[in-house]
């Protein structure tokens, strides 16, 4: 190859991917609320969610990138699994858009009458509108340009190549071959990260007369495996489910190269044909059939992987295990003993004190911590097992009461959902304890808000069964204590702005303090005083609630 010919093609290669970047970024600025929705709101079933990742990819001109977004919905918490699974593979057909771009655009037309305009009007635009959505259309219309004129320097490069060289030998075919060339197409894609680059090269190197069609589609295949580093390398230290999403993006590709590989004649045959048929604009050309080939190894992986769908998420649920997800899993709830609800009801109140726990330890630990020990984000791995577990009881529940019961349990079921949201309302309290900041009080009214945050910090242990249900140590006592304290250093607190002692902006954020300690002690205290009165539904005493826990939040 000569020094010009590589300097084609490295330009080529350059400009391909730096108008790939402008798109890809403009694209997102511009509608970057519009994809956000999209792959938040629109993926409630396998089909919404498909079509979800596969508009959004089309959109943004980048596979990786709407893969690397679903990780990072998935580390939210935005995103279920199942949801960002089907996402993922949605982004994977929709990357084919890209393919079909360079053959019916940038092989078949004369470039340099689209691109420089293009490039012209993108720059002009990013220069008028300088920080407004104008600017990254702008930005967006002008990678447009430089993506097309690299294809046009890439096509014009093989093309002066495939003159000078005599490459029949190694793309004569075979099995072997094909391998090789899966490889080259899997380096490419890890050195310029950006699968369209590596198609793209296929597709013009084919187009230019270097090597032949099955070639060029094993390159593809290589191409497509390739892609899956970005999401490997973007699920490095994130959360598991992100780590499974990752998995999911990369098990697809390697179905679809595995299927590809095994029918490569039969694939690029039909493509062929296809080709002829579709009567495609511009004609039926290399280019077009390479595209068509991307298109069903695509189609063909997302027709294998549909069947195995479910099961494989089951799989990945398994991986990447924490020990806070183990926590968030149910130990007693056994699905054989809604036969016998009597047997149900005792795990069910197992698990109702596990998720007390995992509740009532978080929120003690972020009310007794020293505010400057604070570390954002602490509790998070712990609150989202809580919200498993809640999840998990509910279902149960929900199972439960689809049944014959007896009237215990009628009564008892209600409380036990209550239970639930009472914990949930302590769970959801605790980042909001966790970010606060240092006290600055005087002294004698300092030390009088500690005690009673370490009080109710303290109270917040949930005590082993049976609790006695009246005197000093009973559920109903926690929560007059709870609200006699908090109205007693509340009071002080205003005698003491009314004075001059604390200024009024400080005041709001000491009692809105005071009251989330006051709420996590009254929400614990009450969802313990349910799991009694579950007790006395089952032992057939009065289901009636106390005055002390009645009313809205009881």
């Amino acid at each position: 190859m000569s020094i010009g010919a590589l300097a084609g093609l490295i330009g080529g290669v350059g400009l391909f991917l730096l108008g790939m970047s402008m798109m890809t970024e403009g694209l997102k600025l511009s509608a970057g609320a519009s994809l956000r929705r999209i792959l938040s709101r629109f993926t409630s079933t396998r089909p919404r969610a498909l079509l979800a990742g596969f508009s959004v990819t089309a959109l943004a001109q980048s596979s990786s990138a709407v893969t690397v977004a679903t990780i990072g919905f998935v580390n939210a918490g935005l995103l279920s699994l199942p949801q960002a699974v089907w996402v993922v593979f949605g982004s994977n057909v929709g990357t084919t858009t890209t393919s079909w771009l360079v053959s019916l655009v940038g092989v078949n037309l004369k470039i340099e009458a689209l691109a420089l305009p293009a490039i012209g009007l993108g720059a002009l635009a990013q220069l008028a509108a300088r920080g407004r959505r104008e600017a990254a259309i702008g930005q967006a219309l002008a990678g447009f340009g430089l993506f097309f004129l690299g294809v046009a320097i890439l096509r014009d490069t093989f093309g002066a190549v495939a003159t000078e060289l005599d490459l029949s030998g190694l793309a004569a075919g075979g099995f072997l071959n094909d391998l090789l060339f899966v490889a080259l197409g899997i380096v490419l894609t890890l050195l310029t990260q950006s699968s369209s680059a590596s198609i793209a090269i296929a597709i013009t190197a084919a187009s230019g007369g270097l090597f032949g069609l099955e070639t060029a589609a094993s390159m593809v295949i290589g191409a497509n495996l390739g892609t899956t580093s970005t999401a490997a390398f973007a699920a490095i230290g994130a959360t598991s489910n992100a780590k499974r999403v990752a998995l999911a993006h990369v098990l697809f590709n390697l179905i679809v190269a595995a299927a590809a590989l095994a029918t490569l004649p039969v694939l690029v045959s039909l493509a062929a044909t296809l080709g002829t048929e579709l009567e495609l604009p511009g004609g039926t050309t290399t280019a077009s059939v390479i595209a068509l080939f991307h298109t069903l190894v695509k189609l063909l992986g997302l027709l294998l992987i549909w069947p195995m769908a479910k099961p494989l998420v089951g799989w990945l649920e398994t991986r990447f295990r924490t020990a806070d997800e183990d926590e968030g899993r149910p130990r007693h709830l056994d699905p054989n003993t809604l036969q016998v609800p009597n047997l149900a009801i005792e795990g069910l109140m197992l698990e109702l004190r596990r998720l007390g726990v995992l509740a009532t330890d978080a929120a003690r630990t972020a009310i007794l911590e020293e505010p400057e020990r604070a570390r954002p984000g602490r509790f998070d791995s712990v609150l989202a097992a809580g919200d498993s577990l809640a999840a998990a009881i509910r279902d149960f529940i929900a199972r439960m009461q689809a049944g014959p019961l007896d009237p215990a349990l009628v009564a008892a079921l209600p409380h036990a959902l209550r239970i639930v949201q009472h914990y949930q309302a302590v769970a959801s309290i605790v980042p909001h304890l966790a970010a606060r900041g240092q006290v600055r009080l005087e002294a004698g009214l300092r030390d009088e808000l500690a005690n009673y945050v370490r009080s109710v910090g303290a109270g917040l242990a949930l005590p082993a069964p049976p609790e006695p249900r009246e005197g000093p140590a009973s559920p109903q006592a926690a929560v007059a204590r709870t609200e006699s304290g908090y109205q007693r250093v509340k009071t002080a607190l205003l005698v003491a702005a009314a004075r001059g002692e604390i200024e009024p902006m400080a005041l709001d954020r000491h009692i809105m303090q005071l009251d989330r300690v006051r709420r996590c002690g009254e929400h614990a205290a009450k969802a313990r005083r349910r799991l009694q009165h579950i007790e006395d539904a089952l032992e057939g005493r009065s289901t009636e609630l106390p005055d002390m826990v009645k009313g809205q939040n009881a």
